[in-house]
């Protein structure tokens, strides 16, 4: 989702911590939850919260990008967005439909795969819900 501060050593703190087990959970922490991690202090602890609300509302081809789908290029994700205009739409779309918005192949059956699969389902829902923003 290429949030400033949200970089792997916080992601392995945050981890570590019981605070997140996924990126959706991110979007549920607490400023005082990211302020007791040891060596945070209240100005970086309000940096990273308020990096981590105003990743909600980037271009919805970011949120597609940063589910880490196999073989999905930023530039891919970018086209099928203005194509699609929502990351549900993406979803919905089978091999050919998304062929036919300029990715290749291999590509558009990485992302039917990586959808079919109910875990990143369940992971997409909870990203939905806590308000990214998937339309364009």
């Amino acid at each position: 989702m290429n949030i400033p501060g949200a970089d792997a050593s916080m992601i392995a703190k945050l981890i570590a911590n019981g605070l997140v087990r996924d990126v959706a959970e991110l979007y549920r922490l607490k400023l005082a939850e990211i302020t007791a991690i040891e060596g945070m202090n209240q100005n970086s602890a309000r940096e990273l919260f308020d990096a981590i609300a105003a990743s909600r509302m980037r271009e919805p081809w970011r949120f597609l990008f940063g589910l880490s789908i196999p073989s999905l290029s930023s530039s891919d994700a970018q086209k099928l967005c203005e194509h699609f205009r929502s990351v549900d739409n993406v979803f919905a779309a089978s091999v050919e439909r998304l062929t036919q918005a300029g990715i290749g192949e291999a590509t558009a059956r990485s992302i039917v795969h990586w959808h079919s699969d109910r875990v990143n389902r369940k992971l997409v829902k909870r990203l939905f819900k806590v308000g990214l923003n998937s339309k364009v």
